[in-house]
């Protein structure tokens, strides 16, 4: 029993109950994170229910119940589960370890990113805006570039949420928290009723101080690394074809007037161009898929000159154009294409120009 006291100081008791069902709890946690959250703090909605492939080039064999990614950018996955459900006890810890190994070794780089704009405009909202809501003046592009090098890397968060933890999952809980790379935590959120009014109270689980201790010194910072040294490290066991085609894309940026550095997430080379408006990020190499160039649509829908969809649609389109199918068709993400299409001469030439005018676009947006 728990008791609440209003502003006039009238007591209610709070009475143990249950959630109505699993799919308002869902909708509960979608809508407020913060009841599930841990020290990591606020967390950002991705998507409820988020497909998962089980190979490359899969559209999705598994539905996640929520993607949350934290401001520090590590992937939250939530499983939910009432406490009358049995499988509460054993196979929800097999589905999530399904969805962490699968979704770490298929994830394309951008799904994230896509995945949260998606979300924002069903809703109506305004993609920039809910993130700068969440990040403050933190850089959306270092944002989502950590994001994606932590899914890959396996720093993750696996929750599991029900109004009960029965013992056996606490116990499990507690032993893959100690073993993994990734967090594991359970979250209980115990439920009260009482004149119309509903309570919530969390406890997690998981949480305990020899994990957090051994995991503190794993979030050390990455010691620094040269843009050759990352493309040998992370691409060159893709053959020399691979490398030549990143330092040609590192040269074309440079040729423009710009520079190719890798993200502190190491996750990427980025395009940085010194604009009167500010830093522009148009175009990014990253390691995934055997090295592929990304169109940073994601960014530059933040710019006025690539505000409307029909611009950024035009920009994909003669992309296409020069460099055939692109990973994505969506217009707010990270389309890709193999970095090894720059060695074609005729490829790089008219890509090289399609960039520039990129930059002349921003330049008079």
């Amino acid at each position: 029993m728990i008791y609440t006291v209003d502003a006039q100081g009238a007591l209610t008791a709070m009475r143990p109950s249950a959630p109505r069902s699993e799919d308002f709890m869902q909708a509960l946690v979608g809508r407020h994170p913060g009841i599930i959250a841990d020290e990591d703090g606020a967390l950002l909605l991705i998507r409820r229910e988020q497909p998962i492939a089980d190979r490359e080039d899969g559209s999705g064999r598994w539905s996640l119940d929520h993607l949350f990614v934290t401001r520090g950018g590590v992937p939250v996955l939530v499983e939910l589960k009432r406490a009358t459900d049995t499988r509460l006890r054993r196979e929800v810890v097999g589905q999530m370890l399904d969805y962490a190994a699968n979704g770490t070794a298929y994830w394309q780089a951008g799904r994230i990113a896509e995945s949260f704009a998606a979300t924002v405009l069903a809703r109506g909202g305004d993609v920039d805006e809910a993130l700068s809501t969440f990040l403050g003046d933190a850089d959306p592009e270092e944002f989502w570039s950590q994001v994606d090098a932590n899914f890959s890397a396996g720093r993750i968060k696996m929750v599991f949420v029900a109004d009960t933890i029965p013992p056996e999952l606490a116990r499990i809980v507690e032993f893959l928290n100690e073993q993994m790379k990734a967090d594991v935590r359970a979250v209980e959120l115990s439920w009260f009723e009482g004149d119309g009014v509903t309570a919530l109270t969390p406890r997690i689980i998981g949480e305990t101080q020899r994990a957090q201790a051994e995991k503190a010194g794993r979030r050390a910072s990455l010691p620094p690394i040269g843009r050759e040294e990352w493309i040998e490290e992370h691409l060159g066991q893709y053959g020399a074809q691979t490398v030549d085609a990143a330092l040609a894309y590192a040269r074309l940026v440079e040729d423009l007037g710009g520079k190719a550095e890798v993200t502190s997430a190491q996750a990427s080379v980025v395009s940085v161009f010194d604009l009167p408006a500010g830093k522009l990020y148009p175009i990014t190499l990253s390691r995934y898929g055997k090295g592929a160039v990304q169109l940073c649509l994601g960014y530059l829908i933040s710019r006025p000159a690539f505000a409307l969809e029909e611009a950024r649609r035009d920009l994909y389109d003669r992309l296409v154009a020069i460099v055939g199918p692109l990973s994505t068709e969506t217009m707010n993400g990270f389309p890709g294409f193999p970095v090894t299409r720059l060695n074609d001469a005729v490829v790089e030439r008219d890509f090289r120009a399609f960039l520039e005018d990129i930059l002349l676009m921003a330049k008079a947006g």
